[in-house]
């Protein structure tokens, strides 16, 4: 009987020994398996990392660190579209994708308009007799051009605003280019005389400056008195929608874009 007893402890305790043994294999198995997963990702980053050095002819330290820089946390962009946490997000940036167009971040004709002033040129005659006077009309004709200048457009012109769904670019008001006429475009009329003058009139080219001066000051005012800056603005606000509003609206469908100045 005590012999029995014996041997079923001995029979137990190799039992335990088998236990744990089996559970000491077990861990070393996990342990062989999780080196083997992270030699795995160690070499497949080197190799991803050998590869995309010689595809872009890069150095090994500027290729890792392009690799494996990790991107900004999602608050810090304008608009989270959909975020999944530690598996990365889509997030959009507005400003960043409006000023990445360099090619449009420039000085814009917005509008034009042709302008015109009839200036006469009277050649006053001896005793300033009517008679013995000339006369000539010269027409100066050229054409009032408005522009904006992005170039000088700043991420902080740019807001967004959820609410509403809108996205505001704030930008310079038109302005009035210097006022073109070409000597081509200027028409001189015919002499008239008072019936006792002949001959041309003729201007110096000094006097002929100092006429087109004065031409120019009066488009300016009539331009002024008719508020064309009103439609100028009508016109810059279109011209830089339609550039923009494609660049929001492939960021997010959502949103529009409304141009304001500042």
């Amino acid at each position: 009987m005590a012999e029995t007893n014996i041997n079923d402890a001995k029979h137990e305790d190799m039992k335990h020994e088998l236990k744990k043994a089996e559970r000491k294999g077990r861990r070393k198995g996990w342990l062989a398996r999780i080196r083997t997963f992270f030699v795995g990702i160690i070499i497949g980053m080197l190799i991803l990392t050998l590869f995309t050095a010689y595809m872009h002819s890069l150095s090994i330290k500027d290729t890792f660190k392009a690799l494996f820089t990790t991107e900004t946390a999602v608050e810090d962009h304008d608009l989270t579209l959909i975020n999944h946490k530690i598996f990365g997000y889509k997030a959009a940036d507005f400003a960043e994708a409006v000023l990445g167009k360099d090619e449009e971040l420039k000085k814009l004709e917005v509008y034009s308009r042709e302008v015109s002033d009839v200036t006469t040129i009277t050649q006053a005659g001896l005793f300033k007799i009517k008679a013995f006077s000339k006369y000539q009309l010269i027409t100066f004709n050229g054409k009032a051009l408005y522009t904006v200048d992005l170039s000088g457009l700043k991420k902080s012109d740019i807001t967004l605003d959820e609410e509403t769904k809108t996205v505001t670019m704030k930008v310079p008001a038109p302005v009035l280019e210097p006022i073109n006429i070409p000597s081509e475009d200027i028409q001189f009329g015919d002499v008239e005389s008072g019936g006792l003058a002949f001959g041309n009139i003729k201007l110096t080219p000094e006097q002929q400056a100092e006429v087109e001066t004065q031409a120019k000051d009066r488009i300016l005012k009539k331009l002024e008195d008719e508020n064309v800056i009103e439609d100028a603005k009508v016109a810059a606000q279109h011209s830089i929608w339609e550039i923009f509003q494609p660049v929001i609206a492939e960021m997010s469908s959502k949103y529009t874009l409304k141009i304001e100045f500042k």
